[in-house]
């Protein structure tokens, strides 16, 4: 019986006075629904109990110290259709002193399967809390409902959201064409439910894709009938193979939709169990427990109870740790067990990885026999409006640009467009092989008449690009010492060796430095 990790869930609660004892019985409603007896009315109140009823298990402990108070609860349920599994779900509630109370839930399944295919899907106790005492996450309110875009403030909210960096959840945004008619394919408020408290699920029209596009570039956008999942620490600079996307087309019929359905509610839940942190966003029942049982046995110390009763507590106290123990092993063995399958699945995916770069030179080798006159010099663009998508279709996989760069080239004043392109051309060309090739410096190397590619020397600056730091050394630059801006070329770039691209940095006008 391996224990597999499903979801992890961390709110808080409302600071208002009586939030945590609502919250509490909400939870206990929920479990009394599900238990195989009925609850005392102890139990009701929040007090510890365990009421073992033939796999329906329900136990919950009360911790009243000092620096702490937390009560959590843990409900046992056979699956209804698979045999042998068992899904155990906590919640845990907990203050400190001067501390908003704090919410967190935790579904595990028990199962003898190597491989577990459920579709993930939040406890209803979550969606209660919502409902009815209300959380949050990052200071965003959950909420179990879809989010419809439908207006301009909205879409500025939307795209506030989705580059915050205290942003927490996952934002899964669909792409409707036609807000008569949205011809989803995808229940939204049935998904938006499921995964309350894991993602906000958004609906929007194509204006707002167009936003979108225009803010973070096409390569991050979503439209046509698309979905993408929108992880947190997201901004222009992302790797979009790290926000997945769905096209419309994969959405087409209802057995497709089904599919695409659960995938999303997988990377999902596999987010949050690596996002939400056991010992820190969770208290684990089990440490809870111990606690409690540690907490009992010295108040039955201090308050002189008998040797009778303080040799009981201490028993029920070292059967608590060692349950706990016993749970920590399988725990972490399931932890080892999904590292080593991570490990190899990265493994695989190197190779893959290391193939496609093979293919994609192999193939820029090919293109790079012809003349640019054969094909390359034409179609370049002729305004900065055109520039980026030029760059992202023409140079893909030898050339990209940063966020930055993106933003500055949409306001750029270097009159000669062209000529700009075609200094990216010979960066694709000619300087990537050099890289890649080695055989001489670039330095001072002339990409054409009045333009030289240079160090940056003391100019040189680190940016980020797809979660690594590298350095802008290099520049393609006009000469003189011109700081008009229709007239100074500049070209700020470094070498990615992961992918083998040259990435800008920024471009076209003058980078103010220290030694500028």
């Amino acid at each position: 019986m391996r224990e597999h990790q499903v979801l992890h869930i961390a709110a808080d609660l409302p600071s208002e006075d009586g939030a945590f004892g609502r919250a509490r019985t909400e939870i206990l409603r929920w479990a009394q629904k599900r238990s195989g007896g009925q609850l005392s009315h102890d139990a009701m109140a929040g007090r510890s109990f365990e009421l073992l009823a033939a796999g329906r298990n329900s136990s919950a402990v009360e911790v009243d110290l000092p620096e702490i108070h937390a009560w959590a609860l843990r409900q046992e349920d056979p699956d209804k259709t698979v045999a042998g599994r068992i899904w155990t779900s906590e919640a845990i509630l907990w203050r400190a002193p001067n501390k908003s109370p704090r919410f967190a839930a935790r579904l595990t399944v028990g199962s003898g399967e190597a491989e577990l295919e459920v579709s993930p899907a939040a406890p209803g106790y979550v969606l209660q809390l919502t409902n009815t005492v209300g959380l949050t996450s990052g200071g965003r309110a959950l909420s179990s409902a879809p989010w419809y875009i439908g207006d301009e403030e909205a879409q500025d909210e939307l795209l506030r959201l989705l580059a915050a960096p205290s942003r927490r959840l996952p934002v899964v945004v669909f792409s409707v064409t036609d807000r008569a008619n949205p011809a989803l394919t995808i229940d939204l408020d049935k998904l938006a439910s499921g995964l309350c408290g894991l993602a906000d699920i958004v609906a929007i029209l194509p204006e707002t894709s167009w936003a979108l596009t225009d803010r973070f570039g096409k390569r991050l956008s979503v439209f046509d009938r698309g979905v993408r999942i929108y992880m947190p620490r997201f901004d222009v600079d992302a790797d979009p193979f790290a926000h997945p996307l769905w096209l419309g087309a994969r959405l087409a019929s209802i057995e497709d939709a089904a599919l695409v359905d659960r995938q999303i509610r997988a990377r999902i839940a596999q987010f949050s169990t690596r996002a939400v942190r056991l010992g820190e966003d969770i208290l684990p029942f089990a440490q809870l427990r111990s606690f409690a049982r540690k907490a009992e046995q010295d108040r039955l110390a201090s308050s002189g109870a008998s040797d009778e009763q303080q040799l009981k507590a201490a028993a029920s106290r070292i059967q608590a740790l060692e349950a706990e123990r016993d749970e920590a092993k399988q725990e972490a063995k399931g932890w080892t067990d999904e590292a080593e399958a991570a490990l190899l699945r990265a493994e695989e995916a190197e190779r893959r990885e290391r193939n496609a770069i093979i293919r994609v030179q192999s193939l820029l080798a090919k293109l790079a026999d012809a003349s640019p006159a054969d094909g390359e010099l034409q179609g370049l663009p002729q305004q900065w409006a055109d520039f980026e998508d030029w760059t992202d279709s023409a140079l893909v996989g030898r050339v990209a640009l940063t966020g930055a760069a993106r933003r500055t080239c949409k306001k750029a004043l270097y009159a000669d467009v062209e000529q700009a392109a075609r200094c990216l051309l010979w960066l694709a060309g000619k300087c990537r092989q050099r890289f890649l090739e080695g055989g001489g410096s670039l330095r001072d190397e002339p990409v054409e008449d009045g333009i030289r590619n240079a160090p940056c020397g003391h100019d040189t600056f680190a940016f980020e690009w797809q979660g690594q730091r590298l350095n802008a050394d290099w520049h393609v630059k006009t000469g003189g010492n011109t700081r008009a801006p229709e007239h100074c070329l500049r070209i700020y770039y470094g070498w990615d060796e992961q992918t083998q691209q040259i990435i800008i940095a920024d471009m076209p006008a003058h980078r103010r430095t220290g030694a500028s």
